[in-house]
């Protein structure tokens, strides 16, 4: 397949590198490293055995790439205002589009552009870091759920279509019918741990783990999250909860992706991760008033004004 990763980080670049490794035509549409990976070609340090591409292709723009069969969205998500410029470049008839982004609310801002029954979600469990230009390291994780954006037998068709794929590249994967079913259960831990270290000033899990009061907040905040998500009648797997819990207890001094956006200063995920996940919550009255505190706490972080 021909397969363009667009915003070609460190988690784009880890399972681009799978996928290329698998034999795929793999085009990374990157910025800062690009010229890098031109050069010297990218470098993939995992868990799971490392991988590299000397002859990786890397471009600046989608135009540089073109058409393609698969396109995996990898960028941040306040990217997203991009895709009317950045899709059109990359879609041909039958192209699949595949976000593998956080939150909710982008496999529908993608179906502004492409068509709705070609666009497809992939929640990722993946611990993946730059260490330097064409440089990733893979820490932990990888498996990812696929579901179409459109609940249909021919949705998921594609969604396991998708998951095959990548399964052949190495990654586990399962399949799912509907997007939302999937993006609950990482929000189980986004919404909590990337918050709350992100609301504390830009801390680590570790640090987070020395302050009771945080953590019996965070074991809370699942439980309101784990509850709305039953509510819009998705509910997430039995002990969820006790699961996160446990793993991050376990992650030492790991920075969560948005916390790392703030000391970075760089623009922060919030609609995504905490606001369209909200909306839906209370869209079914769920009681979630911790969350909502959690919420006001990261807007005066990042000083944006109150929602109302």
């Amino acid at each position: 397949m021909k397969i363009a990763v667009l915003g070609a980080g460190a988690l784009g670049c880890y399972y681009g590198a799978c996928l290329a490794q698998a034999g795929h035509d793999v085009c990374f549409i990157m910025r800062s490293a690009c010229e890098h990976v031109q050069a010297h070609g990218l470098l993939i340090r995992s868990v799971r055995g490392d991988i590299s591409l000397p002859a990786a292709r890397a471009v600046r723009s989608p135009q540089d790439c073109g058409p393609v069969d698969l396109v995996v969205v990898a960028w941040k998500t306040c990217c997203n205002d991009l895709f009317p410029a950045a899709l059109p470049p990359l879609l041909k008839s039958g192209t699949r589009v595949v976000t593998l982004q956080n939150g909710m609310g982008n496999a529908e801002q993608i179906a502004l552009v492409a068509p709705p029954a070609d666009v497809f979600t992939g929640l990722c469990f993946v611990c993946c870091m730059t260490d330097a230009p064409g440089e990733v390291r893979h820490l932990e994780g990888g498996d990812i759920q696929f579901a179409p954006l459109q609940p249909t037998d021919a949705g998921l068709r594609g969604a396991q279509e998708l998951a095959a794929v990548f399964a052949e590249a190495g990654v586990k994967t399962e399949s799912f019918r509907h997007t939302e079913q999937i993006l609950w259960c990482k929000l189980t831990w986004n919404i909590p741990f990337n918050g709350l270290c992100l609301a504390l000033g830009g801390i680590d899990v570790e640090k987070l783990f020395t302050m009771p009061e945080q953590v019996q907040r965070a074991r809370a905040i699942i439980d309101e999250v784990c509850a709305a998500a039953a509510m819009r009648g998705f509910p997430t797997p039995d002990g969820i909860a006790d699961y996160q819990m446990s793993r991050t207890a376990k992650m030492g001094p790991f920075i969560p992706s948005s916390a790392v956006d703030y000391l970075k200063g760089r623009p922060v995920e919030y609609d995504a991760i905490w606001g369209n996940p909200l909306k839906r919550a209370l869209s079914v009255q769920a009681p979630v008033p911790l969350w909502q505190q959690l919420c006001r706490d990261i807007r005066a972080r990042l000083s944006l004004p109150a929602e109302p």
